[in-house]
């Protein structure tokens, strides 16, 4: 009774004693003490219970958590249209493979690709590892790795086939590796194959590649251009290298581009030594670029033309009075619009303004290029080279003209081109054009970038409501794309100007899927549509 009235609160008060013993604790709540030194056991991890199953498990685990965290409505539509186009491409030009040396040549290129996916799932592995902290799934290789394979792969399986087992080892350059590794594992690749037994052959090739991929990730600060970029244009530049044609355009184009290399190795040195920016440095560097780069073209291009360059082009102008006709085009055009879109602020948005740009190369060279292919080409391959100095001049702000270049081309300049020192929109827009034009005799570039992407973004942006998955473009601009685009095809193959071995349906068919690939890439669609539209149409009848 004494007791249930203490436990009430009710009774007389508790000992001394009584109090003692209620505090302390009793032996078998008592926690033992840990000896010094003890480290608590951690419970085990996810990595520890998947190491006690299976590989096929681990396998499934994987994959499942891959299309949970990374395989978007997006990507799907993507990796869709992309394989269909591979199907086809495969369908149609399989007759074409069927000899020994074909399918050696097709083998070695796969060694390629599994070299590239062998050194990717590597990497991911060693990330993962090194990062236990972070997502594994950001140790993932960009998205766009998948153009790194299909654009450098599948334009010269329809095309240039000699070129496939060269790029197939070119891709290897993306991989965070040391040069030499690349070096060797790229001549290794391309040595696997019987009809390429020379070494030193081998080695020159890879090693121009590597130096085209460190230049170039070394000016754009692998900025303005990310890693897959640079490993495209690296790849770009090597081919156009090893192309062996007998085209007057073609040649021109390289041996330019050579004596442009030249030009820049002969100042690197002045701009590197001498950083700041005076009147002084600029003439400097402009008479030496200019003296090399002038004194290299002529050199490099009398053995073709047999006589001076410059003599031969006036000569080569003057022949023809369609010829003559053009250029006056060109030049009054030049000279009207140029000071107009720059100078005066009409009313139109930055990227309206852009577009015009887009707009305007369509006119100028489409119906020029139906009267005189020959002579738009060499004049293509020339402008090639003329755009890359302008950029030269504006990237290192030469004086009087490099800072009003930045300024007046920093106002069409799009998201692209402030991530990094280099504005590259009008340069990629003019390869898109340019390369399809004088390696397949075919205008999708000058289609799909003249009025698809141009119509495609105007209408995206005043008016389009549906986004695509994880894109900022829409559904509206998507369609516009398809129709626009197939619109100027169907009216070219009418007028029997381009495409006239190519049905409506190839057409049409070619410009579907590219609209679908353009609204839910993010990669720049400058080079990767043409570059698509190019294998798609040259697989579809």
């Amino acid at each position: 009774m004494a007791q249930r009235n203490r436990s009430q609160g009710h009774g007389p008060a508790l000992t001394q004693r009584e109090r003692k013993l209620r505090k302390a604790p009793r032996a078998e709540d008592a926690v033992p003490e840990e000896p010094e030194g003890h480290v608590e056991p951690k419970p085990a991890d996810a990595a520890s219970s998947q190491a006690e199953l299976f590989p096929q498990e681990r396998l499934l685990i994987w994959l499942s958590g891959f299309v949970k965290n990374h395989f978007t409505t997006d990507k799907f539509i993507q990796l869709s249209v992309l394989a269909f186009s591979a199907q086809q491409a495969y369908l149609y030009h399989d007759d074409s493979y069927q000899s020994a040396e074909d399918v050696n040549l097709l083998i070695s290129t796969a060694c390629g690709v599994v070299a590239l996916l062998a050194g990717v799932v590597i990497a991911f592995r060693v990330k993962s590892q090194m990062n236990r902290d972070t997502d594994p799934w950001d140790a993932m290789p960009p998205w766009n790795t998948i153009y790194l394979v299909f654009l450098p792969l599948m334009i010269p399986y329809v095309l240039k086939r000699e070129l496939m087992l060269y790029n197939s080892a070119f891709m290897t350059s993306v991989l965070e590796l040391p040069a030499f590794a690349k070096f060797v594992i790229q001549c290794s690749l391309i040595g696997s194959n019987t009809q390429h037994p020379d070494v030193m052959a081998n080695a020159k090739v890879v090693a121009l590649n590597l130096a085209a991929h460190y230049i170039l990730g070394r000016i754009s600060e692998f900025r303005s251009l990310d890693k897959i970029e640079v490993t495209l244009f690296a790849t770009l530049i090597t081919d156009l290298f090893l192309i062996e044609s007998e085209e007057l355009y073609v040649i021109v184009l390289q041996r330019l581009f050579i004596a442009y290399a030249l030009g820049l190795g002969s100042v690197y040195g002045i701009v590197q030594l001498w950083k700041e920016n005076t009147l002084a440095r600029s003439v400097l560097v402009l008479a030496v670029w200019g003296t090399v780069f002038v004194a290299s073209s002529l050199l490099l291009l009398e053995p073709v033309f047999n006589a001076n360059a410059l003599y031969w082009l006036v000569d080569y102008i003057q022949m023809s009075q369609t010829r003559c006709y053009i250029v006056g085009v060109w030049s009054t055009s030049l000279l009207l619009l140029i000071p107009t879109v720059f100078n005066y602020k009409i009313k139109l948005s930055q990227n309206s303004r852009r577009k015009i740009w887009h707009f305007l190369v369509l006119v100028l060279i489409a119906p020029f290029l139906h009267m005189d292919p020959d002579f738009v080409k060499l004049a293509l391959a020339g402008t090639v080279i003329l755009f890359l100095i302008v950029e030269m001049v504006r990237y290192l702000k030469l004086k009087p003209f490099g800072e009003v270049l930045d300024a007046h081309l920093r106002e069409f300049a799009d998201f692209r081109d402030e991530r990094g020192p280099i504005i590259i929109s009008y340069i990629y827009l003019f390869v898109g054009i340019t390369l399809p034009i004088l390696f397949d005799n075919s205008v999708v570039g000058l289609v799909v970038l003249g009025v698809g992407d141009s119509l495609a973004s105007i209408v995206g942006s005043k008016w389009g409501e549906i986004h695509w998955s994880n894109s900022t473009k829409t559904l509206e601009g998507t369609m516009t794309f398809i129709l626009s685009t197939f619109t100027i095809c169907s009216l070219f193959k009418f007028l029997d100007w381009f495409f006239i071995d190519k049905s409506y349906y190839a057409l049409l068919l070619t410009c579907t899927l590219s609209g679908l690939l353009e609204g839910n890439s993010d990669m720049n669609d400058n080079i990767m549509i043409p570059g698509f539209m190019v294998v798609t149409l040259e697989s579809l009848n």
